[in-house]
């Protein structure tokens, strides 16, 4: 049985072929090239493009008996009835809707019933305060379904307008209290008039289009699984949805997660509350990570300089480097404050390049660190924290995150966990077995207790410089 996993991430398109007859696991993937690190508004239908040709490049003329579709949390697209765009899709980096976000966080209380609601803070990251940017805008929210980059793959495929609850989670409308919209903090935030999609189960499935399988070059008819959110999938993926495993994900941005029974709110609104196909997660992100190291890298040392001559630049060990606040596309976790900037602060003259990138290496793993403290205080100090994203390349930045957070990491045995979770749940969803996936542990990177005291004076310069660093507020 082959299952074909299609993912849009911020910054890349993936597909992994699964066989379980044979137990091999194939992945490409291949960067979608969109400026500002996905900042951008881009055109869902580019999007989808480029991930079907990777996916009928990656499948090279076999056949699959599913494909399940993975994207981001968090985006928005406004999308009519026969199936064409009435806006981009707005990304999680996307950033327009900061006015109304600042506005709204003048008010605690509406901030608190807000997270009570739905387990997620006042952020433009948020599908629901982009949908409040545009109403502003005097855009027609009843013109246009409201859809993110998931659920347009799947309609493009299969003709079908829905999503699942997973994926609508992270978008900012979905109650805590009950398996729907709330339609109450839709009219709280003046857009009532949005037309929302109906759920389907998350292992459902709806059959390919003549369209969609020409584009992918497979039969008219082969199942597609409904939409699911990278997050979610993850926990699936690296098999930590039992209780106390947590992941640690440090990708385009970082996150931290842990499942949950039922729904965990922070009683200072730090941590978020979303849901994986079977349940409750319980987390913690940061919109600093592999972006702000990009952006280091090409700052520091220039886009054509390898990461690898970077890595070997490095200095181990403790050093006498700048503080580095990685906010330049804004806090989520745990101040959610969006319109919070990044910077040096203790930057001396003998500081050079290298000094400055391992500060900002620092600095975002110390921006995870917090909030992974908070997550501890809130659930409870996990048994097992599997590491997957991009990190892993480096040796380096993983060695620190280890290090910076005082825990033992694992390593997850796959790079594409997300996929991988997507993989898992089509299989269970055509009644198979998912055991071939199953590859145990993986190796554990281990602390270096003689840099403890180091990273603990780290984390504390850390904490000072970011207390110091609130937005100037102005009266309008």
């Amino acid at each position: 049985m082959r299952v074909l996993a299609l993912e849009s991430s911020t910054v890349s398109a993936k597909a992994l072929l699964y066989d379980s007859d044979s137990e091999t696991l194939e992945c490409s993937a291949e960067r979608l090239g969109f400026p500002g690190q996905g900042a951008e508004p881009r055109d869902p239908d580019a999007v989808l493009r480029r991930v079907l040709a990777l996916g009928r490049r990656h499948l090279a003329g076999r056949t699959v008996d599913l494909v399940a579709l993975v994207s981001t949390w968090h985006g928005l697209t406004l999308q009519r009835d026969d199936g064409t765009s009435l806006t981009p899709v707005f990304e999680w980096p996307y950033a327009g809707a900061q006015p109304v976000t600042t506005a709204l966080r003048a008010d605690p209380g509406f901030v608190r019933w807000y997270y009570e609601r739905t387990g997620t803070g006042v952020s433009s990251i948020y599908a629901s305060f982009k949908l409040k940017m545009l109403a502003g805008q005097g855009v027609d929210l009843g013109a246009g379904l409201v859809m993110d980059q998931g659920s347009v793959m799947f309609q493009r495929l299969t003709g079908v307008f829905a999503t699942t609850i997973s994926l609508a989670s992270g978008g900012g409308l979905l109650s805590l209290a009950a398996d729907g919209w709330d339609r109450e903090v839709a009219a709280g935030l003046g857009v009532g008039a949005a037309r929302l999609l109906d759920f389907l189960p998350p292992r459902s499935w709806r059959p390919l289009t003549a369209t969609g399988a020409a584009a992918l070059g497979l039969p008219v008819g082969t199942p597609v699984l409904a939409p699911g959110a990278d997050g979610g999938l993850s926990q699936l993926g690296d098999g930590t949805t039992g209780p106390g495993q947590m992941t640690f994900s440090m990708g385009t941005s970082g996150a931290i997660r842990v499942a949950a029974p039922t729904p965990v709110l922070s009683d200072h609104n730090a941590t978020w509350c979303y849901r994986t196909p079977d349940s409750w997660l319980s987390g913690v992100a940061t919109s600093g990570c592999g972006n702000v190291v990009d952006w280091a890298h090409d700052r520091f040392f220039g886009p054509g300089t390898g990461f690898a001559a970077v890595e070997a630049s490095l200095r181990p060990g403790a050093r006498d480097v700048p503080v580095f606040l990685p906010f330049l596309f804004g806090e989520r976790c745990p101040g959610w404050l969006d319109d919070r900037r990044g910077g040096f602060a203790g930057l001396e003259p003998w500081h050079d390049t290298v000094d400055l990138y391992q500060a900002v290496l620092q600095g975002v793993v110390f921006n995870l660190r917090q909030c992974y403290e908070e997550l501890v205080r809130l659930n409870g100090r996990p048994t097992r924290i599997v590491l997957s994203g991009g990190v892993l390349a480096s040796p380096y930045l993983t060695q620190l995150a280890a290090d910076a957070l005082g825990a033992p990491l694992e390593v997850s045995t796959h790079e594409h966990s997300s996929a991988l979770g997507a993989v898992r749940l089509g299989l269970t969803a055509l009644g198979a077995a998912a055991s071939g996936l199953d590859h145990g542990p993986g190796r554990e990177i281990v602390p270096d207790p003689g840099l403890a005291d180091y990273y603990r004076e780290r984390f504390e310069a850390y904490l000072d410089a970011y207390t110091l660093a609130v937005p100037e507020r102005r009266d309008s």
